[in-house]
């Protein structure tokens, strides 16, 4: 009886909460298939087809209690898993907003559609994604501001480590967008601070540019950055290993910091309700203290096709080159299928 009567409360409760917000659900089916020639960059190459569903599938919902409080959650498919890829509330307090929970966070400006490796989109490429984290964030209009969960990680000349670290202050980013008849223009910044060993002040920080235009059919974005030991705070890659990832190198008694610069520039055009065109580009670049620079090239062409309303097929084909020979590249063709519910 008492079991009943505890399974009849939460029931009550349950149903007092979605009569109280406006729970409105979606969800997006995307599957990837494409086939991959690698140049494993010693004389050898390796070919690949691949057909999985993309761990940014996601279903989730956007939620309203009153005009001041909403919220938004999202789980995605993470190695065939379930992860929280969003969840976090917002209110809004008049002249601005406060967001607390797991968001993008402020320097995410994206420009490209690469759908290649997960819907990519350059990023690492050419393209400074910022990821989603936990953050605490303020939103005026186009200006937002976030105190956002620090990253911690150094390279020791072999791997990518976080061991041995303090942490004193969270992630700062800061970014302004605005948007004038066709033109939309935006300017960001990032700064990522810790201590290894008790000893080594490993400071992050970058700059970002992002502008585009759309004029009828047509449409062209860019975006870029420079900054130091830029991986602490967005994502990098170039040469595919720890090494090209932007942090800085901790190992033999000191510290180099990893000087990062690159580009992106898009352009797309309509030609009809069910197809378009997309080419992107991206360069990347860091360079170690007194080292070597290590740089790599990305481009693409795709073609998205629209079924039906929320139907997609995006066949793609591009190239992901390290430029060194001994890093070798990556030549890819295929397309991901999507259905948005």
């Amino acid at each position: 009886m008492k079991k009943a009567l505890l399974c009849v409360a939460i029931l009550a409760m349950m149903a007092g909460s979605a009569y109280a917000a406006d729970w409105n659900f979606y969800g997006s089916a995307r599957v990837e298939t494409f086939y991959t020639d690698t140049d494993n960059g010693d004389g050898t190459s390796t070919k690949n087809f691949s057909e999985s569903l993309q761990g940014n599938a996601r279903i989730g919902a956007r939620v309203k209690v009153s005009d001041e409080l909403t919220g938004r959650f999202e789980y995605g498919a993470s190695d065939g898993n379930a992860n929280i890829r969003l969840l976090y509330g917002n209110w809004n307090f008049g002249p601005g907003q406060l967001r607390i929970g797991q968001d993008y966070t402020p320097l995410y400006l994206p420009v490209s559609n690469q759908v290649y490796a997960t819907d990519n989109g350059l990023a690492g490429w050419g393209e400074p994604y910022p990821g989603r984290h936990a953050q605490i964030k303020l939103i005026f209009g186009g200006f937002q501001f976030a105190m956002v969960s620090p990253d911690n990680t150094y390279y020791d000349g072999t791997d990518a480590v976080d061991t041995n670290t303090e942490v004193r202050i969270p992630r700062l980013e800061v970014r302004y967008k605005v948007n004038i008849d066709n033109w939309y223009v935006a300017a960001g910044a990032g700064y990522n601070s810790f201590e290894v060993s008790d000893q080594y002040d490993v400071d992050s920080y970058i700059g970002v540019v992002n502008a585009g235009f759309k004029a009828g059919s047509f449409s062209l974005g860019g975006e870029a950055f420079v900054g130091e030991n830029i991986g602490n705070i967005v994502s990098s890659d170039v040469n595919g290993n720890d090494s090209g990832k932007g942090y800085a190198q901790v190992s033999g008694g000191t510290v180099q910091d990893n000087e990062a610069y690159g580009y992106e520039i898009v352009a797309a055009y309509m030609i009809n309700e069910m197809l378009s065109l997309e080419a992107g580009l991206g360069y990347a670049r860091t360079e170690l203290d007194n080292a070597d620079k290590d740089d790599m090239y990305a481009y693409y062409l795709q073609a998205p096709i629209t079924l039906a309303p929320g139907v997609f097929v995006i066949p793609e084909v591009g190239k992901v080159d390290y430029r060194e020979d001994a890093q070798g590249d990556k030549t890819y063709f295929g397309a991901k299928w999507q259905i948005n519910f």
